[in-house]
């Protein structure tokens, strides 16, 4: 009886890993989407784009809090079913904790705070100072640019990875 509940837990535990991928990706860039078109539009700097503005950002609190759950029971999955030993498990938490996570804390800090902080202002009608200007270029511009290219290649790497069980093939070069 007891294999049947650890294979129960490691369910819901998955579960809830999946679903917090989709909470992940899924809100937070459809938001941006819905954002960046109704500001190119007609809409810039209306009440329509203001709310939009307002409900984006609130997403990106989501998508944060859902990465924390990702990372959560993606380390649960590893520990406590053994599966750090595993090379792709190894490689996908590489992939993670070397690009992943860099680029979600400067999300943080840009999404959440400086971006955040400077549309507030901006649809508020208050002058943006030079460096929340910048921020808020940086996040909608280079910073997403980045993101987008990086995050949906890691997560298929990651993806291929989780659904195969298998290691990606890395050539080691020693000198």
């Amino acid at each position: 009886m007891e294999g049947v509940t650890a294979v129960s837990e490691y369910g819901v535990i998955k579960l809830v890993h999946l679903g917090a991928l989709v909470f992940w990706l899924g809100p937070a860039l459809g938001a941006w989407w819905v954002l960046r078109t109704v500001e190119n539009g007609s809409y810039a700097r209306g009440s329509v784009a203001e709310k939009v503005s307002r409900v984006f950002y609130r997403t990106v609190i989501v998508e944060h809090v859902a990465f924390i759950v990702l990372l959560v029971t993606g380390f649960l999955m590893a520990t406590q079913y053994g599966l750090m030993g595993a090379e792709w498990v190894r490689q996908k938490l590489a992939i993670v904790l070397l690009v992943v996570v860099p680029l979600e804390i400067v999300d943080v800090i840009l999404g959440n705070w400086v971006a955040s902080t400077a549309s507030s202002k901006l649809y508020a009608g208050k002058p943006l100072s030079p460096w929340e200007k910048r921020g808020l270029s940086l996040y909608h511009g280079a910073f997403t640019k980045v993101a987008l290219l990086v995050i949906p290649l890691s997560v298929l790497i990651i993806m291929y990875l989780a659904t195969s069980k298998a290691a990606l093939p890395v050539s080691t070069v020693m000198p």
